[in-house]
């Protein structure tokens, strides 16, 4: 049924994304986008049963190389309430936002469209990046809780174009989207701290500026919250913080919740586990126990192992007897692909 969703979703974007605008003023370039097919999907069609809302129109305007850009954008209504809808996955893995694959098209479609104007102006590689750059720092910088009312809601990068505006790891998620797309070895950058800040690392060599080592490259710091911003130049509150790197490959994201009923001296558990990520979840078994302390247990149970796709969910049952006249505890584990993801444990019984 996903499979379903994301095929419509996809079609939904094509169809959006067809023909040139107009110019807006003598001065202005314009960057147009063109027909293209989307990555197709395996599933079948579904009926759209309701009819389709007006899509959102978005028009973005910003400065590079002595010459004023103008790139005007359609996007289907039901894509953006597709990606608004969605539960936030709690990671700081946020290369999940980056993976997810449903607006593949339309990042795909402004990847190719950039591509093709730096060759007409015969930008370099670097000054390609530049182009780009100074697009997405052309977006308002906000922070979540005014643009959203929490104090953190990291955006799908459909998201922050149709919002314009976004705060770090919002505008850097769309930046290294866009350059994943233009192939263009990239990662984002997450910088702890109190606030925390996050940025992208654009591959390169020879460049002058701040970069970090990952896997015998120099990634060079892209700072996305506000214009004029050269690639390695970094904010001075930023320069002496260790960084985490993160590779912008699909991943899984695992939680759980459970629920316990008890008869007697047994117990039914039924544990529902999640993957809120973009990869699939391999081998996903749930381990449980009754704690009797100093590592031991009283009685211990594993189900069957599962694969979990993204955004899907399985419930395990299992059973467990617990020894008469003592006090206990529940111990759950998630295990996926030989690691354990996800722990919890139960009030005493």
């Amino acid at each position: 049924m996903r499979g379903w969703l994301v095929l419509l979703l996809m079609l939904l974007l094509a169809l959006a994304m067809v023909g040139p605008t107009k110019i807006i003023g003598d001065s202005t370039q314009h960057i147009a986008l063109e027909p293209f097919d989307p990555t197709p999907v395996d599933d079948p069609p579904v009926a759209v049963s309701t009819p389709l809302k007006e899509p959102i129109y978005r028009e973005y305007v910003w400065n590079y190389g002595g010459k004023r850009w103008s790139y005007k954008l359609q996007v289907p209504q039901e894509v953006y309430d597709y990606y608004t809808g969605l539960k936030r996955p709690p990671t700081n893995n946020y290369s999940v936002y980056v993976t997810d694959p449903v607006d593949d098209p339309l990042i795909s479609a402004i990847a190719a469209k950039i591509v093709e104007v730096a060759g007409q102006e015969r930008y370099s590689p670097q000054q390609t990046v530049e182009f780009v750059v100074a697009f997405v720092q052309s977006l308002k910088y906000v922070t979540d809780d005014i643009s959203k009312g929490f104090d953190q809601y990291a955006r799908y990068p459909l998201e922050t174009l149709v919002d314009q505006k976004g705060d770090c790891e919002d505008t850097s998620i769309l930046l290294a989207s866009i350059m994943k797309e233009m192939n263009y070895g990239v990662v984002l950058t997450l910088l702890p701290g109190n606030p925390g800040h996050m940025a992208v690392g654009v591959k390169g060599e020879n460049l002058p500026g701040v970069y970090y080592e990952y896997q015998g490259h120099r990634y060079y710091y892209v700072e996305t919250t506000g214009t004029g911003w050269s690639i390695g130049q970094i904010p001075k509150e930023y320069r002496d913080r260790k960084v985490q790197i993160l590779p912008l490959v699909p991943a899984p994201v695992i939680t759980h919740e459970w629920t316990a009923k008890t008869t007697g001296n047994s117990i039914e558990l039924k544990v529902t586990v999640r993957n809120d990520g973009t990869a699939v979840a391999r081998d996903t078994k749930v381990y449980a126990a009754l704690d009797a302390g100093n590592g031991k247990v009283y009685d211990q149970r594993w189900s069957d192992a599962a694969d979990l796709d993204p955004r899907s969910w399985a419930t395990y049952t299992l059973h467990l007897k617990a020894p008469p006249g003592v006090t206990t505890q529940l111990i759950v584990k998630i295990i996926s692909d030989g690691h354990q993801v996800d722990e919890s444990k139960g009030s005493r019984l």
